[in-house]
């Protein structure tokens, strides 16, 4: 049987952070709220995305589908770097791909 676990990965724009989170949390089901905005606040600061990803801020997203979000500042551009994943179809990886490419 296939492992049905998938990553996708790529980056986006700080200011598009929040709205980036809710929507991926909204495509599995998860109703985002502001203590999961606080736990990014919190957790993100002293993320860099020259080290391994196991550093890097890590979250869950518990919905019809599990996600784990990875995320990292990328040299204090303005852009953080993520990895997403999980029990993730072709479906919504490229559904989630879609999201990451647009912001």
């Amino acid at each position: 049987m296939d492992d049905p676990r998938m990553q996708v990965c790529g980056w986006i724009f700080q200011d598009n952070l929040a709205k980036v989170v809710e929507y991926l949390a909204g495509l599995v089901g998860y109703s985002w709220d502001e203590l999961d905005d606080g736990a990014l606040e919190a957790g993100i600061p002293n993320t860099e995305v020259d080290l391994p990803p196991d550093t890097w801020f890590e979250y869950p997203v518990a919905g019809a589908v599990v996600l784990t979000l990875r995320i990292a500042r990328d040299h204090d551009g303005g852009i953080f770097s993520m990895i997403i994943d999980g029990e993730i179809d072709e479906v919504l990886a490229a559904r989630i791909e879609t999201l990451l490419d647009l912001h």
